[in-house]
């Protein structure tokens, strides 16, 4: 008796490999949506540190902090960095530095963390990575950033 159809068992292969190729199709893209949002940080940390750098060669030191303060944050008024230091957004600056401080990812949760050290000679930026990093020597989880290094491991 010849059939014209499929039978339930080529059915079901055809389901199960699709299947598995769906999967290894989300890890793939889950893997590469968390590389690239680390090569967004690691980018946003060097314009940070950049501004930072500009600020120093107009004060002679590192804007300051007494403890560690959110960065893009209006209640620590760290929104956006001025020749006069960290301020709101609606604060006015004599020339701006960066405006706003750069964070793509804060409204999932993203945020940088700063404070200046060694009477403001030097200062430390803390960032997260939700995946290791091995082409710079970084780790998931917290990493700092400092005026001549980035390391993996907490500032604070």
């Amino acid at each position: 008796m010849s059939s014209k159809g499929f039978t339930k068992i080529e059915v079901l292969i055809v389901v199960i490999l699709s299947l598995i190729i769906i999967g290894v199709d989300i890890f793939v893209i889950s893997y590469l949506n968390s590389k690239e949002q680390a090569i967004q940080v690691l980018s946003e940390i060097n314009q940070i540190r950049s501004g930072l750098e500009v600020f120093l060669l107009t004060n002679n030191y590192y804007p300051e902090t007494a403890t560690p303060v959110a960065l893009n944050d209006a209640y620590e008024s760290t929104e956006k960095l001025c020749f006069e230091g960290f301020k709101k957004l609606t604060e006015g600056c004599k020339k701006t530095i960066l405006n706003p401080v750069p964070n793509f990812y804060l409204s999932q949760g993203n945020s940088y963390t700063y404070k200046s050290i060694d009477n403001n000679k030097n200062y430390q930026l803390e960032f997260v990575l939700k995946t290791n990093f091995r082409e710079q020597g970084l780790l998931k989880g917290k990493n700092c950033a400092t005026n001549s290094q980035i390391t993996s491991q907490p500032c604070f």
